[in-house]
């Protein structure tokens, strides 16, 4: 009977130890679109992908722009080409999302945020 509490415990561990994978969109102030509510921002990449920044629970610090380009999508149609093959929202799940927004020179401000989905401009949980 420990034993398999133990590997209950060993199993549970892993799973939730293990840390996702970042993914970082740059913020494009022709194309893409900011929405200040209260606590919250909205992003909209691409026009059609929507993305929140809470204040509460999501973090923004200044970082060079070299130090996230090996995690960078230019669009997030390069994202879901990615992803191809796998099941479709599903894989929103494994990944940690970023926004990158160019300040000046190689410095600006990356921001992480969670994937939300819009009926009607309307957030659905």
């Amino acid at each position: 009977m420990k034993k398999i509490i133990y590997t209950f415990l060993l199993i549970s561990l892993n799973m939730f130890s293990q840390e996702k994978e970042k993914i970082v969109f740059l913020f494009n102030k022709a194309s893409d679109t900011l929405i200040v509510k209260h606590d919250s921002e909205i992003y909209s990449i691409d026009k059609k992908h929507t993305f929140k920044f809470d204040g509460k629970k999501n973090e923004k610090i200044e970082t060079k722009y070299d130090l996230i380009k090996s995690k960078k999508f230019e669009s997030f149609s390069e994202f879901i080409r990615l992803n191809t093959g796998k099941k479709y929202p599903d894989y929103f799940n494994i990944y940690s999302f970023y926004i990158f927004i160019k300040d000046k020179n190689d410095i600006g401000c990356l921001i992480e945020v969670e994937k939300i989905w819009l009926v009607e401009d309307k957030i659905v949980d």
